[in-house]
């Protein structure tokens, strides 16, 4: 008897079943990467935005390898961010964000970011993420740290962080101060903060990372996106302050968390094409028996078939 017989055909695929039961899953739960190629990134452009910090973190994703766009509010109210994995808004006017995305933009970021999507906040995009889209379990508030309005800040890096991997990083870091905040997580939260990095002033997190849903988001109220000492972001913003060393290699670590944490695993095709009706109807038997029976009577099943089909 060949397999042009259903009930052939059906004890064939109810074996194939079997052993592909018993074989152990191909599937990958989390991706790891080493930089950001492959990676789409939309930046933020908007009428209160600061354009130094929007072209250095420009230059900073592309140093990254990441395919970078700027994005208007209009563009996302009108087409979504269904085509990119990480939104970035660079420092500026929350106020004025709010005010650009108004209710319906400020829903189709918090769903961009539910469904998987990752949020890149810098000063007034951190404050934008916290007060409006209330991404943060949690409050901003002043540092107070004595200086002038724009210094560089020592901070220190959370080296034994159990979000990025932030293991092989200077334990300090310099970075500028813009009339930054801290960030004070709620003690009732049922997500995990992890603390990127605290200001050496008074040990208060200044950056922090986060999931949300299946995405994740990382907020800084400092301005860790400008090479003070460096052209390589193509701004002169903070040029005349001192910085013996770039945070972009841990934004790098960061930003690879953020993809790395947001993935989620596309859903198996289980569509099956059905020579006849009759061999559909055995398949779809076959699919029934495997889910409610489990495989030890399956192949027990089989079994059975097949020596009556032998008589």
């Amino acid at each position: 008897m060949g397999f042009g017989h259903p009930r052939a055909l059906g004890i064939f695929l109810l074996s194939l079943l079997c052993l592909t039961m018993l074989s152990p899953a191909s599937s990958v739960a989390q991706t790891q990467i080493d930089d950001l190629t492959g990676v789409k990134v939309a930046v933020y452009n908007g009428v209160g935005v600061m354009g130094s910090s929007r072209i250095a973190l420009h230059r900073m994703f592309e140093w990254m390898n990441a395919t970078v766009a700027n994005v208007t509010a209009a563009e996302i109210l009108d087409a979504g961010l269904g085509d990119y994995d990480i939104l970035v808004i660079p420092g500026g006017s929350e106020t004025t964000c709010s005010d650009e995305f108004e209710s319906e933009g400020q829903q189709i970021i918090k769903d961009f970011v539910t469904q998987g999507g990752s949020y890149f906040g810098i000063c007034g995009g951190a404050t934008f993420a916290v007060r409006y889209l209330r991404l943060f379990n949690g409050f901003m508030g002043p540092v107070g740290e004595p200086g002038d309005l724009i210094h560089m800040t020592a901070m220190h890096v959370n080296q034994s962080c159990n979000g990025p991997d932030l293991s092989g990083l200077p334990e300090n870091v310099t970075t500028m101060y813009y009339a930054s905040q801290r960030f004070t997580p709620n003690p009732y939260a049922a997500t995990s903060i992890h603390n990127i990095a605290s200001y050496d002033f008074d040990g208060s997190a200044g950056m922090v990372a986060f999931e949300y849903g299946n995405g994740s988001v990382f907020l800084s109220s400092p301005h860790p996106e400008y090479e003070e000492d460096s052209d390589r972001d193509d701004t002169t913003f903070g040029d005349d302050l001192e910085d013996p060393e770039s945070e972009w290699d841990l934004l790098l670590s960061v930003s690879k968390w953020l993809i790395e944490a947001s993935y989620v695993e596309p859903p198996t095709d289980s569509t099956t094409t059905q020579t006849s009706t009759t061999t559909g109807n055995t398949l779809d038997f076959t699919l029934a028996l495997l889910a409610s029976i489990g495989v030890p009577l399956v192949v027990l099943t089989a079994a059975l078939l097949y020596r009556r089909m032998r008589e």
